[in-house]
């Protein structure tokens, strides 16, 4: 459990690879007939699933699918033959060098991501799989860590699973996708409960994108092919999601709430905060006069953001962004990474050792309470 430069790592986002039984298995009875299921059995992990009979995945041909399978034999196969089970997600994070590793779904996060579904489906859906993490996470719990999926369909009844996640299954983090649900944005007057408890519970709530989902999202109203829908919505949602706290008043509301942006690189950072707080902010600052900072002044108090190692600019915008806001992610075990990759990109890169180590520990710790 060492890597080359000693370093202790946190993974931020790491994920899990659910099988295909705790759908049915997990969720409350009423809601199994309309429960996630495989629209074929064909054995291959990232196949197209049903949600209540209806497609979860638009834009999605078979020879994506088959690539997403060999990429993930290629670089998991020793986890993949296991199931990817709690034994083997451990036994990847000796294999890395990592200690602690905060886990987001895969599937998951298409299950709950269609725009109009019945909310309570979507909560029941939510709620199966949070009563398997906390399962898959009590193998190990001092190294595997569950985030709770939670869906803003109807947002009363993700306060209730809110609550659920944290006083019954004992979870102190939580994720959101960052598209409109429903047509609202994250920041839209409607989920003011939602935060309010979130503040009130202590979580931090972080933002995860995925593609070819059926929400609205960045570039699927133009792009068929994953190149270019993959490269539109994980930034440009995040981007999103983030204007959307600021213009509602969510971070002004509740200054406590800490806020992570996932999979998207930290590229954008330093682009939208220059253009929110100097070309923006300053001039119609008179439309939100609840919101009595800048954005950048927002982002420094209660945001963090994972980088990828890779990043060619790290180096050079890791102090604008903020050293102590940057997050360490492995997106294990995901086809469109090689085993170990991200941190070995990290632990090469030109960073100082003071930053590697904000970025491999101290910063996901301040950022998900480990103490």
């Amino acid at each position: 459990m060492t890597n080359p430069q000693g370093f202790r790592v946190i993974d931020g986002d790491g994920h899990v690879m659910e099988p295909d039984h705790i759908w049915t298995e997990y969720i409350d009875p009423a809601f199994r007939d309309r429960a996630p299921r495989r629209a074929k059995a064909d054995g291959q992990g990232w196949a197209q699933m049903l949600v209540d009979g209806q497609p979860m995945y638009r834009n999605y041909p078979d020879e994506l699918v088959a690539e997403f399978q060999r990429r993930t034999l290629e670089s998991y196969g020793e986890y993949a033959a296991r199931g990817f089970d709690a034994a083997s997600q451990v036994k990847s994070l000796d294999d890395q060098g990592i200690d602690m590793s905060f886990l987001y779904p895969s599937l998951g996060l298409g299950t709950v991501a269609i725009d109009g579904m019945d909310p309570k489906l979507a909560a029941a859906i939510s709620r199966s799989y949070n009563r398997w993490l906390a399962d898959f996470c009590s193998y190990a719990p001092d190294r595997l860590k569950p985030v709770a999926l939670l869906s803003l369909h109807d947002v009363g009844l993700a306060v209730r699973e809110l609550r659920y996640a944290v006083e019954t299954l004992g979870m102190r983090s939580v994720m959101l996708r960052p598209n409109m649900v429903n047509g609202r944005s994250v920041g839209h007057p409607d989920t003011a409960p939602f935060w309010a408890e979130a503040a009130a519970l202590g979580v931090s709530v972080s933002f995860h994108e995925g593609c070819h989902t059926m929400l609205p999202a960045a570039g699927a109203d133009r792009f068929t092919t994953h190149f270019a829908m993959h490269s539109a919505c994980h930034p440009m949602e995040q981007m999103m999601a983030f204007i959307a706290l600021v213009d509602g008043g969510v971070m002004e509301r509740h200054p406590e709430l800490r806020f992570g942006f996932m999979e998207a690189g930290c590229g954008w950072v330093p682009y939208l905060l220059w253009r929110m707080d100097d070309l923006e902010y300053r001039n119609w600052k008179f439309q939100i006069p609840g919101v009595k900072h800048t954005p950048t002044e927002y982002f420094r108090r209660q945001c963090w953001v994972t980088a990828e190692g890779c990043e060619p600019y790290l180096d050079k915008l890791a102090t604008d962004i903020g050293t102590d806001r940057l997050l360490f992610a492995s997106d294990y075990p995901h086809p469109d990474h090689e085993f170990g990759e991200e941190l070995e990109d990290v632990l090469k890169s030109g960073l100082s050792d003071d930053v590697k180590r904000a970025i491999l520990w101290d910063n996901p710790a301040a950022f998900y309470g480990v103490v």
